[in-house]
C-alpha cells in the first residue's frame, strides 16, 4: 500500500536539488518559459528586507504587522509575507522606507526583537544572518577626563561593530555616561562590561546598559528566552540577586518623548557610515594640515555636521511617535 504523510511538511531547497536530479521530464515539462521582468522596478524586490522574530516563543504574527503598519508611518503601503523557519519578507513600498525602518533598529514587539536585514536578489532565504542587531548601548563609569572620540570608537568595536556616536547626554555633554550605537551578535551572551587601562596603568570597570533591550535570561545572558525556558535551567535551580549574572540592571532607563528630545540635540554621527566614505579622505586630509594649517580639519568637520543634520531630519520625524508607542506595544500586540 502507498504510503501517505499524515501532515504536510516543507521541504528544503537541498531537497527540492536532490529530488529534481532523480526526475526524467516528459516534452512537456521541458518546455522553457521565458521571464519578461527585466528587474528594474524600484518598488519591486529592491526595496524588500527580510525579517525574523528571535524568539524561542514567537507572538502573534497578524498583531505584529498591524502594530509596524502603524508604527513605521511609511510613505507607501508596507506588506508582510510569512515563510518557513519563522522569517518574513517585509515589501516597502520604495528605498526610502527601508533605509529609514532598518536604520531606527531595534523593532520589539511584545518583548521580542524582531530582525532585519535587506533582501538579496537569488539568495536563498535560509541563508539569511539575523544574528547580528544594532542597539543603542550606555555606558557608564568613565573618568571625564578620558571621554573623547578615539575612546568611544575603541570601546564600541570591542563591544560589537560601531555604527553610531551620540555626543551628548541629557546634561548637554558626555558627563554621566557616553551613549553609541553598535551592532551585537546576538547569539553570544550580552556584554555587560569593559574594562580600561589608563596610560599610568590604573584600571577601571565600565558598565554597559542597554536600550530597548528585548526579553533575555537572566541566567546565561543570551536574547530571545527568558530564565525558565533556559536551557541550562537545571530542574530545581533557582536565581536571585546573589547568584544572578545578568539582570534587569542592564536595561538603560526608559524615558518619555519630552526627556528624550532633550537628551537628543543633534549629536549623532553615523560612524560606519563616516568611516567607510571617508578612510581615503581622512588620510590625505591628515598631510593636507601638515601643508596648509588647519583647511582641511575644517572640511571634514562640515562634512561630519552635514552627516549629523540628516541622521536629525529623519529620526525628528519619527523618535516621538516610538517612544510614545513603546509603552504600549504589548497591550496592543495581545488585543
Amino acid at each position: 500500500m502507498e504510503e501517505r504523510p499524515n501532515n504536510d511538511t516543507t521541504i528544503s531547497t537541498d531537497e527540492i536539488n536532490v529530488l529534481l536530479g532523480k526526475l526524467k521530464f516528459s516534452e512537456e515539462e521541458s518546455v522553457q518559459i521565458m521571464s519578461t521582468n527585466d528587474g528594474k522596478n524600484v518598488k519591486g524586490f529592491e526595496s524588500w528586507a527580510v525579517g525574523k522574530i528571535m524568539a524561542t516563543e514567537h507572538p502573534n504574527r497578524e498583531a505584529m504587522y498591524r502594530v509596524f503598519k502603524s508604527l513605521w508611518y511609511t510613505k507607501e503601503e508596507v506588506d508582510f509575507v510569512a515563510l518557513k523557519e519563522g522569517a518574513v519578507i517585509v515589501k516597502f513600498g520604495c528605498l526610502e522606507d527601508r533605509s529609514r525602518i532598518l536604520k531606527l533598529m531595534p523593532w520589539l514587539f511584545d518583548k521580542c526583537l524582531f530582525s532585519m536585514v535587506p533582501f538579496v536578489k537569488g539568495k536563498n532565504i535560509a541563508s539569511y544572518e539575523f544574528g547580528l542587531s544594532p542597539f543603542w548601548l550606555r555606558v557608564y563609569n568613565i573618568p571625564i577626563e578620558l571621554m573623547d572620540r578615539q575612546l568611544v570608537v575603541a570601546v564600541g568595536n570591542a563591544i560589537g561593530e560601531l555604527v553610531a556616536i551620540d555626543w551628548k547626554d541629557r546634561n548637554g555633554a558626555w558627563t554621566e555616561f557616553m551613549r553609541l550605537k553598535v551592532k551585537i551578535d546576538i547569539s553570544k551572551p550580552l556584554r555587560r562590561i569593559v574594562k580600561l587601562v589608563s596610560r599610568y596603568g590604573g584600571e577601571t570597570i565600565e558598565v554597559i546598559k542597554y536600550e530597548r533591550l528585548p526579553d533575555f535570561c537572566y541566567m546565561c545572558g543570551l536574547i530571545g528566552h527568558t530564565f525558565k525556558n533556559c536551557k541550562d535551567n537545571r530542574e530545581g535551580a533557582g536565581i536571585n540577586d546573589s547568584n544572578a549574572q545578568y539582570g534587569s540592571w542592564m536595561r538603560a532607563p526608559f524615558v518619555n518623548p519630552n526627556q528624550e528630545r532633550n537628551m537628543r540635540r543633534n549629536g549623532v554621527e553615523i560612524v560606519k557610515t563616516t568611516i567607510t566614505a571617508n578612510e581615503d579622505k581622512e588620510e590625505s586630509q591628515t598631510n593636507s594640515r601638515d601643508e596648509s594649517g588647519q583647511s582641511a580639519q575644517k572640511g571634514n568637520e562640515k562634512e561630519v555636521k552635514k552627516a549629523r543634520y540628516r541622521h536629525h531630519l529623519w529620526k525628528k520625524e519619527v523618535i516621538s511617535l516610538y517612544m510614545t508607542a513603546w509603552d504600549g506595544l504589548s497591550i496592543r500586540g495581545s488585543a
